[in-house]
């Protein structure tokens, strides 16, 4: 595997620890615990809250850009699982996700998910599917109204999967104290008669919004609370809306896979803009989905005319 400076893949880079015996002092007694009892762990670059110190050297930034330009594989590790440090990584592009049980007395690993390939939205593309506005009657959709039934109801349908409990934590810690840095954790309900039957967890980093995982209990909800998510996030100022990995039905609707490099770039460009109003109480579906500004479809249309009013005189105005 390609070798990093700091922690990664291939340890503790020698130039600086000193061989095997440096890479046993810079490692911490629980990551040390942690490789030696999951072996498998020492071929994944691994990532610290050390790395945020103002003096770290090469800080969490520094190693982000090389594991994204040299690493052949989506996932890291780390063994902390606090809430400014998952926010770091949110901030520098990793989706955060958790696996277990490990072998030995730590029971859980962070696994920041770095993809090679990120499914993104561009609201410019984003389709309403037709019918939809029907299917939303009676539905309500709000935001951070309701963050630890969300989590119940994800665990409830998808099993902890990767929402193991010491990362719910992180995220639940998160949301409490009002975000870190330009980040902010959210969730997403969609509720009928005041139960609540879809709805999602998800995260904003400056003008950039990513979908973490969601679950729905009624037809048709699920789809509903996911376009209403997404002409919310448009006409409150989102750059883009990050859905992870790709999938179908994202692809369906209009996001498209961007490679690590080029996502990247995206998010950076999105991540310090001011942080979005994005509280929202019970509101009918319906009505957001019938959106305030052109999106998808609408956009098309309206450069399509745009390009045609600006001719020349070569073209007599037309364009191919």
């Amino acid at each position: 595997p390609p070798r990093f400076s700091g922690m990664s893949a291939a340890g503790v880079d020698k130039r600086r620890s000193g061989g095997d015996g440096g890479k046993r002092k810079t490692l911490s007694p629980v990551d040390s615990a942690v490789i030696r009892h999951n072996s498998w762990l020492s071929h994944i670059p691994l990532l610290s809250a050390g790395m945020m110190a103002p003096a770290a050297g090469p800080d969490l930034g520094e190693v982000t850009a090389q594991i994204a330009k040299g690493w052949p594989s989506d996932f890291c590790w780390s063994s902390c699982f606090d809430a400014q440090f998952i926010a770091a990584l949110m901030y520098q592009g990793y989706l955060p996700t958790a696996h277990g049980p490990l072998d030995g007395p730590h029971e859980h690993v962070l696994l920041p998910k770095l993809h090679q390939q990120r499914c993104v939205m561009q609201f410019e593309d984003l389709r309403l599917p037709k019918g939809l506005r029907s299917k939303a009657a009676g539905l309500d959709i709000a935001i951070d109204t309701a963050f630890d039934q969300v989590v119940e109801k994800c665990l409830e349908q998808h099993g902890e999967s990767w929402l193991h409990p010491p990362i719910v934590q992180g995220f639940r810690d998160l949301f409490k104290m009002g975000g870190s840095g330009q980040v902010r954790m959210h969730s997403v309900e969609m509720f009928k008669d005041g139960e609540l039957v879809a709805g999602e967890l998800g995260y904003s980093v400056g003008g950039s919004y990513c979908s973490l995982s969601g679950f729905s209990c009624v037809d048709s909800a699920g789809t509903v609370q996911c376009i209403a998510l997404g002409v919310l996030l448009h006409e409150r100022g989102f750059a883009f809306w990050d859905l992870g990995m790709g999938m179908e039905y994202k692809h369906s609707i209009g996001a498209k896979d961007l490679p690590r490099l080029k996502f990247l770039e995206t998010l950076h460009a999105a991540r310090d803009q001011p942080i979005k109003d994005f509280v929202l109480p019970p509101t009918p579906a319906a009505g957001i989905l019938t959106p305030k500004l052109p999106i998808g479809r609408l956009v098309q249309l309206d450069r399509s005319k745009a390009e045609q009013g600006k001719g020349s005189p070569q073209s007599g105005g037309r364009r191919g």
